[in-house]
């Protein structure tokens, strides 16, 4: 009896360093080898671009925006990263422009693909950017998403596949949806019109 106590004792440092290297596995890789973000685009996608007032032009192809793992990062960094191609989340009233009230266009971190105007922007309660509708809705696709033991819609970037965030049946008129971003997946450029 006193063999095996010991036994389990030596184990303990060892048993703790594998159950440290699954969490940490399942936070930081698992959602790489989960999903291939630029992956499941095909080589043309179609999309609404910027016209000169600050609306959507005709839908147009445009090349999918590809790039690899090491392309990414360099670009984006690691905080932009692991939100756009691993689909993280930011903490909640966290982000840097949930509380931005000025009047523009918010754009893709990855690849410039106008997402959202403030002209939508609400305030949810929720901690993050809140909109209730796309800037044009061929920009965003939506995915069926069960992680977390939830099942929710996530939202990407249709030209880049990049992780923005998910949508939700609860937002205000006139759509009832509310699009919560996180802020590190955008980059807002301000304009003089609302």
């Amino acid at each position: 009896m006193s063999r095996g106590l010991l036994s389990r004792k030596n184990h303990a440092p060892f048993l703790m360093k594998v159950a440290t290297a699954i969490c940490l596995f399942s936070v930081f890789f698992y959602p790489i080898m989960k999903i291939a973000l630029a992956g499941d685009l095909p080589a043309e996608v179609t999309v609404r671009l910027l016209g000169p007032d600050n609306t959507p032009l005709p839908p147009e192809k445009v090349p999918s925006v590809r790039k690899s793992d090491e392309e990414w990062l360099k670009q984006l960094g690691p905080e932009r990263f692991h939100i756009l191609r691993t689909q993280g989340t930011e903490r909640p009233f966290c982000g840097t422009l949930l509380d931005n009230k000025k009047t523009g266009i918010y754009f893709c971190a990855g690849c410039d693909l106008p997402l959202v105007s403030s002209k939508t922007k609400f305030h949810s309660g929720t901690g993050w950017p809140s909109f209730f509708e796309p800037f044009a809705r061929e920009n965003v696709l939506e995915i069926q998403d069960r992680s977390h033991g939830m099942l929710r819609t996530e939202i990407r970037c249709a030209r880049c596949g990049g992780h923005l965030g998910h949508v939700f049946p609860d937002g205000p008129a006139p759509t009832g949806l509310r699009y919560c971003l996180n802020s590190e997946a955008l980059v807002f450029r301000e304009t003089s019109e609302r």
